[in-house]
């Protein structure tokens, strides 16, 4: 007689990597604010800080860079197999 195993598996999905460039403003609090959606996963710093200072040197002149930040978002899901031995 064959019997059934169920084993249970948890896999971990990137779903996406965004990046929003902010842009301090003279006279204000609030930072201007750039997303970039879809991005490569796991980009390196030397490309993250480029695409912030790319963003600064197309701003007006009294912008400056104030930081980068990198979000990342990832699903897990159980999934569930059958083993027959």
């Amino acid at each position: 007689m064959k019997n059934k195993i169920q084993r249970r598996m948890t896999m971990k999905n990137l779903e996406k990597t965004k990046l929003t460039v902010e842009l301090s403003q003279p006279g204000e609090d609030k930072t201007l604010k750039k997303n970039f959606n879809d991005v490569v996963s796991e980009p390196s710093e030397s490309a993250v800080l480029a695409l912030g200072e790319t963003m600064a040197n197309l701003a007006p002149e009294e912008n400056e860079l104030a930081l980068v930040t990198e979000t990342v978002e990832y699903s897990h899901v159980q999934d569930a197999e059958e083993i027959t031995e």
